[in-house]
């Protein structure tokens, strides 16, 4: 698994890495590189809003208080 963490107070930062560091498990790679985030096309985010319609007019979609109250009992 791989984690991300951005800590604005870099006096804050260097405790915390510190203390990550002293775990056994855990391995740290330090760098400043971009994350490539996936992308969708504009055709891609319109088929998708297409089906997205479609769901929400079958019933096939959860409110998002019924998706916190469910992944709760998680």
């Amino acid at each position: 698994m791989q984690i991300i963490i951005n800590i604005k107070d870099s006096s804050k930062a260097k405790a915390f890495l510190e203390f990550i560091r002293s775990l056994d498990f855990i391995s740290i790679k330090e760098g400043d590189d971009n994350i490539p985030y996936p992308t969708m096309s504009e055709k891609e985010i319109i088929d998708r809003v297409a089906i997205t319609n479609k769901q929400i007019i079958q019933g096939k979609t959860v409110s998002q208080d019924d998706l916190e109250k469910e992944s709760q009992n998680w």
